[in-house]
């Protein structure tokens, strides 16, 4: 079903469609929300972990560095009980938003994104797995290597 999404890819690259409803623009911004928000997160904690290895020990470099860290998980986990409870809450007050705010609708999005900003396209290589002898252009052995 994911894979899918990947030829959704409409030709012009561009995140926004021509025709967007009210469901389809609240979708992008939660998928752009969730994807800058993981975005980040993951490189708050590459950054400050460096920097914690780099501290030397010293508390006074320690202390932000893994306070930092510890936000910065905080800040994934809250994101990912959104995109879960949103849906519920939504349910509770009943609003109609299963159709644009179910956590696979939000994955769906956020891998359409991804394929647009990096510009996906059908694999230049395809081997037949179907076909055991379509693998004979590979040496039998590496001895060469």
């Amino acid at each position: 079903m994911l894979y899918s999404a990947v030829y959704a890819v409409n030709e012009t690259g561009s995140i926004f469609e021509a025709k967007m409803d009210f469901g389809e623009f609240v979708l992008l911004a939660i998928s752009l929300f969730v994807l800058a928000a993981w975005l980040l997160s993951i490189l708050f904690i590459l950054w400050w972990g460096l920097l914690l290895i780099l501290s030397g020990g010293k508390d006074d470099k320690i202390k932000p560095a893994i306070n930092t860290i510890r936000f910065a998980v905080i800040w994934v986990v809250v994101t990912v009980l959104t995109i879960f409870l949103f849906p519920v809450f939504g349910r509770l007050l009943w609003l109609d938003v299963e159709r644009y705010a179910k956590p696979q609708r939000i994955f769906e999005k956020i891998e359409e994104i991804g394929d647009k900003i990096f510009w996906a396209s059908t694999p230049s290589v395809q081997y037949n797995t179907t076909n055991p002898d379509s693998l004979d252009d590979f040496p039998a052995d590496f001895s060469d290597l």
